[in-house]
Formats: structure tokens, sequence, C-alpha cells
């Protein structure tokens, strides 16, 4: 295990058995999950490095630098102030294009012009991936400032959706429930939980947000997107998720704060979200848990929150983590159950139906009775025993 007073915020010491030090990071870090492949970002804690000509930068770079000042640290990067003009941040561990690709993109950039983002200025990008981004001169509101306002995320997040609609892909449920099957089992998880989904629910271009990434201006929010999370690009391949998946992972993590002191403030949550949105985005249907609804994206979020936290040795957080997935397989005996109980409904409907075409004599009227009767008693338990959305 790596040395935990030295690590910053964005090394996971409880992954790798080794010091931060960036000389490594370009060759790798050899960690359970995967190697961990970085770059040695300290040539751009000078103005020099800012100042010279540089492949793979793109959009309005800096000009003329002349100081630079670490301000911070996240769980993503290295946060720089340039001359009090720019903020830049550093990720010493690339994991994609994700966030340049806003900026980048014409039609996405288009649609995001009035959305709740800040988009970046410009960048670097090598191999593919993010190592630096540049934004406009900004300054983000603490956490636990954030999270007193659940509800005001949840509508930006909203608005921050709404435009990306016309971009949205179609269902994947294969390759989501794929994903969650390689996190299972590098977490070595004792859930297991596939989900149908419906055609409502859609992929959406990745726009990764954290509470640690929101400007607060009056009433209003604006989200800094963040590159994809450390542990997700170890654990498993990119893929587009749904709007719900980016609300439940910001609802785990309030919840994670204490930001919903009931059942109901959750559900307002997501209904607050979808205000914006889509009316089947949170119809009955898509959000039922037969269906996979919130609760299969709640649990995602709940093994992204425990891959972080041993990842960056939480132990409270993976503890509350555990007891979160006991949970699980509860909901999962309930839904064994009820498919069951579906099959008893549709087996009664469909040997009515049968009976009526094909069926005589003196038990004929009472069979078919008999069956609707079954078929009408297993709806009843079916409609009882389903798991509730939120």
């Amino acid at each position: 295990m790596g040395d935990t007073q030295a690590a910053p915020p964005w090394f996971p010491f409880a992954l790798v058995d080794t010091a931060p030090n960036p000389e490594d990071f370009e060759t790798g870090l050899p960690s359970p999950w995967g190697r961990l492949r970085g770059w040695d970002y300290r040539a751009a804690l000078s103005a020099d490095w800012w100042n010279q000509g540089d492949e793979g930068r793109w959009g309005a770079w800096p000009e003329h630098v002349e100081k630079v000042e670490v301000i911070g640290e996240s769980r993503n990067a290295v946060v720089l102030d340039l001359d009090g003009t720019w903020i830049a941040h550093l990720f010493p561990f690339p994991t994609g294009q994700d966030v340049s690709s806003l900026a980048r993109y014409a039609p996405w950039a288009s649609a995001l012009e009035q959305a709740p983002l800040l988009l970046p200025a410009s960048g670097l990008v090598r191999d593919n991936l993010d190592r630096v981004v540049v934004y406009p001169h900004h300054s983000t509101a603490l956490s636990d400032e954030v999270a007193a306002h659940p509800f005001r995320i949840a509508q930006t997040l909203g608005k921050l959706h709404a435009p990306l609609v016309a971009h949205s892909t179609p269902n994947t449920e294969r390759r989501w429930n794929d994903r969650l099957k390689s996190v299972e089992d590098r977490l070595k998880s004792t859930t297991l939980w596939r989900a149908p989904h419906t055609r409502h629910v859609v992929g959406l271009p990745n726009v990764h947000l954290s509470l640690e990434g929101v400007v607060m201006r009056d009433e209003s929010m604006v989200f800094v997107p963040q590159p994809r999370p450390l542990v997700e690009h170890l654990m498993c391949d990119d893929e587009r998720l749904p709007g719900v998946a980016m609300a439940a992972r910001l609802e785990q993590r309030l919840a994670l704060m204490e930001a919903f002191p009931s059942v109901d403030d959750r559900q307002r949550f997501y209904q607050t979200w979808g205000a914006s949105l889509p009316p089947g985005w949170t119809s009955s249907s898509s959000v039922s848990t037969v269906n996979g609804g919130v609760w299969i994206w709640r649990y995602e979020a709940i093994l992204h929150l425990l891959a972080e936290a041993r990842a960056y040795g939480f132990s409270e957080q993976a503890k509350r983590c555990d007891g979160w997935l006991l949970d699980v397989s509860r909901i999962q005996a309930r839904l064994g159950e009820l498919r069951t109980v579906h099959a008893v409904r549709k087996g009664g409907i469909y040997a009515a139906i049968a009976a009526a075409i094909i069926g005589s004599g003196p038990l004929h009227v009472p069979f078919v009775v008999g069956a609707l009767a079954c078929s009408a008693i297993a709806h009843g338990v079916y409609r009882r025993r389903t798991p509730p959305p939120f």
C-alpha cells in the first residue's frame, strides 16, 4: 500500500503498492484492476511549458502565460490558475476524451451552448486522451454547500440533459449489463443484477459530473464537466449511459451526505430531474424495478462508490456501500418470486383463451372462470409484491 499521508486525492493509494511518483506514470503502475497509465504533469506547473508549442493542443490555448498557481487538487485533477484568467485541469491519469469532445464536436457544443455546463475553451490531447483542459476563470463551491441543494442539482441536471435528447442513441441493454458484470467481477461482488430496460432508456453523450465541480451563480448552478472516473476506466468498457445513470450517481453521492431524509425526498429528486425531459424517461414502466428502473442504476452507482472507496482507502464509505448492497439481495429475491407470479398470470389468461376457443362440455365455463380468477389473483399479488421504484 502507498503512503496515505503523501498521496494526493487523485492518486489511488489503496489500489497500488507504490508512492505517487509522476516519473513512473508513463510506464504504468500495476494494480489488481489493471495497469494505471499516466504522464508526468509537473512540467505544466511552470509558465514556460504553457508558452511553448506542443502537439495535440486544441482551442483557444492561453497565450503569454506569466503566472501558474496550483489552487487545488480533486479526485481527477491538479487544478491551476493561469494569470487569473484561466482555470486549467491537469489529469495525471487520463481516462478518455469525454471532456474535450463536448467542446470539440460541433453538434454537441452547439446543443450545450445554453445548457448549465461550463465548456472548456482549450486543452491538450495525447494518445486520444485528455491530459489538460482549460476553462474560463471560475470558482467552484464546496461540495457540502452544493449538497445542501439536492433539488436544484436535479433541476440543473435535467436542464443539462434536455438539449442532448436529440443526440441520444437507442437502448444498449446488453452492453450495459456486460459493464455491470465486469464491475461485479472486479469487485468480487456477491450480488448479480441484470435488467431489460425499456425503449425509453436511451444513451446520451457522456457528461461526467461531480459535486466538487459546481459553480454557484445566484439561484442557479453550472456544472464543470469531469473526466471519466479512474476506477470506472479500470473496471469496465466505456459506453454511452442513460441520463438516469448520472442522476443515480449524484443521488447516491448525496445520499452518503445524508441529503435525503425520506424516500419521498428521493422520489422528488428524480421527478425534478425528469421535469425537463421526455415523459417516457420517468414513466411508470421506465422506473419500474421489474424493468431495472431507477434501482439498477442506483446499484451501478453504489458499485462505483464501493470501487472508489477501495481504491482511495475510504473505509466508512466502503462499509456503507456494503450495507446498501445487502438490500439488493432482498430485491433480487422478490424479483425472482415475481417472475413465477407473472408466469401464472400469463398462463391463466392463455388457458382461458384456449378453453374459450376449443373447449366444450359442462366443465368448459367453470374452467374459463377459474383460469381467469387465477390470473386475476396472480395479478393482484404481482402488483402488491413489486418493489417500489424509489
